[in-house]
């Protein structure tokens, strides 16, 4: 099968769960058409979204989260649980799976898809753990893939604003974590590009991860 030209999609689909469908539906296309997506969208009510091996029970407080409207889903990648809302911004990469893939040679084209994108705004970043990008050793960006259907499946978040008090009371404490969290609670874990003072509208954004691609990913 010959692999194509990237193709970058800015379309966000009205609800998060909806959007994970599009991205899980373009990666079962990927293997059988060689396609290859970047697909560029934005969270929307908040949802807190589960890892394919995450319990609700041991992960939400399902009790506030029923208490503040807040629903969850699952998605067909690994990783941990966050929390989805109208300021994450997110990037979908699918592709035809040939043989045997590198896994972190693939978080590593997340990660730099992110960090070349943030230095367009002058955000210095890194990876840290196994696929987050931070600023110093604050989270920024989580990444997280599957290997199903003779294709893989990237996606990641951007937090460009996060309702903090929310993420504090709906997301419990994960039982694993990447060393460089040193056990502090979420809302002092992450940071946002409004917390950098970088203000950027979600075309300026989009326009940044369209570039970052060309370099990460090749042509499009």
């Amino acid at each position: 099968m010959q692999q194509t030209d990237l193709e970058v999609m800015r379309w966000s689909e009205p609800t998060v769960e909806q959007n994970l469908t599009a991205d899980e539906q373009f990666a079962r296309e990927a293997g059988q058409t060689g396609r290859r997506i970047l697909r560029l969208w934005w969270g929307s009510d908040a949802t807190a979204v589960l890892g394919c091996a995450d319990k609700p029970e041991k992960s939400l407080d399902l009790d506030e989260c029923k208490r503040r409207g807040v629903c969850w889903v699952k998605r067909v990648t690994g990783g941990g649980t966050v929390l989805q809302t109208s300021g994450v911004f997110n990037y979908s990469y699918t592709a035809p799976s040939y043989g045997r893939m590198d896994m972190q040679q693939t978080f590593k084209q997340g990660a730099e898809l992110v960090i070349s994108a943030l230095t367009q705004f002058g955000v210095s970043t890194r990876q840290c753990g196994i696929s987050d990008v931070a600023v110093d050793d604050l989270k920024i960006s989580g990444n997280a893939q599957a290997r199903k259907w003779s294709a893989v499946l990237l996606h990641g978040t951007l937090l460009v604003d996060i309702d903090r008090e929310l993420m504090e009371a709906v997301l419990r404490h994960p039982e694993k974590e990447p060393d460089y969290r040193n056990g502090r609670a979420h809302s002092d874990f992450v940071v946002t590009l409004n917390d950098l003072g970088v203000v950027a509208s979600e075309d300026q954004v989009e326009n940044a991860f369209a570039s970052a691609a060309i370099e990460v990913f090749g042509h499009v």
